[in-house]
């Protein structure tokens, strides 16, 4: 039996061509699983304890995950039960930034100067060390939860007293872009860097949408970022099968630099962006790889090779009600807008604890564009922005009681 771990933030999932799956769920459940536990408190300790009473029952031959959430507690059922797949070490070097910096510290691979911090006074020591600006970021979080850009003594001064489990680090000046990869037992089997749109990954904290492209073959950054990515997955504990979402900074005449790296599914909507570069369904191809099931990587690999050009964007969340969204394409843009998800309603509110909270995964509104080159690619991704976001329209900030009224 495969058994398929799901966290609450995970879209549904078809799992009627992968024959005896059990599911353990924190929310979603698929379509075509033979059983389905579902996790009230979905943390780590809950969903090992929750497989390990599935393979009491019935034995588990893989366990399959695709989240960051998952990934510490899928290595500690394979390492209970003694599977194949990403154990413990590698699980934990691909989840707690300082231990990943530390492996790539050993193995000579670019980095800023970084520290392990507990509290305010360290990062001040911290900076008094080497300067402002520098980043504060929780070791184990991921779609830039709790991340803290601090350029100035007063960013600094509005620190908490205490920060548990955090890292300290330098910024580090450039571009960020990410690069998406898949080995399948020990073969590379492709490697696609993308740049963000904009200000990226924190895009959101200023309520703003983002995306990225994929960079085409003969860009200039492509062969060095590929090469890096191999070189970071070299200096971390191995795992046969991987897929990879990591983000390196870049700039001109420099090597690039990692940021962080995971061993999972890259966030929504880089899915959709991806499948059409590969001309398969990554989260399914992934399935049929992590469950030990054959996969045409030749196939995967040409594709890779051979993408066109395809971006993705995305609208956030903002404070308060969202009133109004798009229900399709607009006019003129159906041949070349693509993969519209509408991932939120009209009436969702926003509170401040809600606004706080999200990721920059978190979208209402998400697409894909194609486009015969890059400099259309670029065009139509701005066209579409502005013309989706001026149909996405928001009641003004206020309290919940308000909007009722």
């Amino acid at each position: 039996m495969i058994l398929v771990l799901l966290s609450p933030r995970q879209r549904g999932l078809d799992l009627t061509d992968v024959a005896g799956c059990a599911v353990v769920t924190g929310g979603p459940v698929p379509s075509g699983a033979g059983s389905v536990t579902v996790v009230g408190e979905y943390t780590t300790e809950a969903v090992v304890a929750a497989g390990l009473e599935v393979a009491r029952r019935n034995p588990i031959s893989r366990v399959v995950s695709f989240a960051e959430a998952d990934v510490l507690a899928a290595a500690r059922l394979r390492d209970l039960l003694d599977l194949p797949g990403q154990r413990g070490p590698s699980a934990a070097a691909y989840r707690d930034k300082a231990l990943m910096r530390e492996h790539l510290a050993d193995a000579g691979l670019p980095g800023p100067h970084w520290q392990r911090v507990e509290t305010a006074a360290e990062v001040r020591g911290f900076a008094s060390r080497f300067a402002l600006p520098l980043v504060v970021k929780p070791r184990w979080s991921s779609g830039s939860v709790g991340v803290r850009l601090l350029h100035t003594e007063s960013d600094l001064a509005g620190l908490p007293a205490t920060l548990p489990g955090h890292l300290a680090e330098q910024f580090v000046p450039g571009d960020v872009v990410h690069v998406d990869g898949l080995v399948v037992d020990g073969r590379r089997v492709f490697a696609l860097p993308a740049a963000y749109t904009e200000l990226g990954c924190l895009a959101h904290l200023q309520d703003s949408g983002s995306g990225s492209h994929l960079l085409a073959g003969d860009h200039p950054w492509r062969a060095a970022l590929c090469e890096e990515l191999w070189q970071v997955v070299d200096a971390l504990p191995s795992a046969g099968s991987l897929l990879l979402h990591a983000e390196f900074f870049v700039a001109e005449g420099r090597r690039p630099v990692l940021c962080e790296i995971a061993s999972r599914l890259p966030g929504h909507p880089i899915p959709p962006m991806l499948d059409r570069a590969l001309n398969c369904d990554l989260r399914r191809t992934w399935l049929r790889v992590a469950a030990g099931l054959p996969v045409d990587v030749d196939a995967i690999s040409r594709a890779a090779q051979a993408a066109l050009p395809v971006a993705n964007y995305g609208l956030p969340p903002r404070r308060g009600r969202l009133v109004e969204l798009p229900s399709g394409p607009p006019e003129g843009t159906e041949d070349w807008l693509h993969d519209l998800d509408v991932l939120a309603r009209p009436g969702q509110f926003w509170d401040e604890a809600d606004y706080e909270s999200r990721k920059s995964g978190d979208f209402v509104l998400s697409w894909t564009v194609t486009a015969p080159d890059e400099r259309k690619l670029r065009d139509r991704l701005r066209l579409s922005a502005d013309l989706l976001q001026a149909r996405t329209v928001w009641q003004a900030e206020q309290s919940e009681a308000a909007c009722d009224r």
